[in-house]
């Protein structure tokens, strides 16, 4: 496979589209912001904003094409631990 041909199916892959949470998700297999939506909701429960913003910040950078902070990725993947 050439360069032009893995930029469209990455380009392909990304405009996929799937509800989440009543909000739309353009990259539903990725693991960080799946997990971003889980950590999000539960941390909505308890009013934790500390990681309601670093989840947020997580998703925004998933629809802006960007990677996401390794500092909010950490406290993300350590909301349960």
């Amino acid at each position: 496979m050439d360069l032009q041909g893995a930029a469209s199916i990455a380009t392909a892959e990304t405009k996929t589209v799937v509800e989440h949470l009543g909000a739309i998700d353009p990259m539903p297999g990725n693991p960080i912001v799946l997990t971003a939506w889980t950590v999000l909701d539960a941390a909505n429960d308890l009013d934790d904003l500390p990681t309601v913003e670093a989840c947020l910040r997580v998703i925004d950078a998933s629809f802006s094409g960007t990677l996401p902070a390794r500092s909010d990725v950490h406290i993300v993947f350590d909301f349960f631990n």
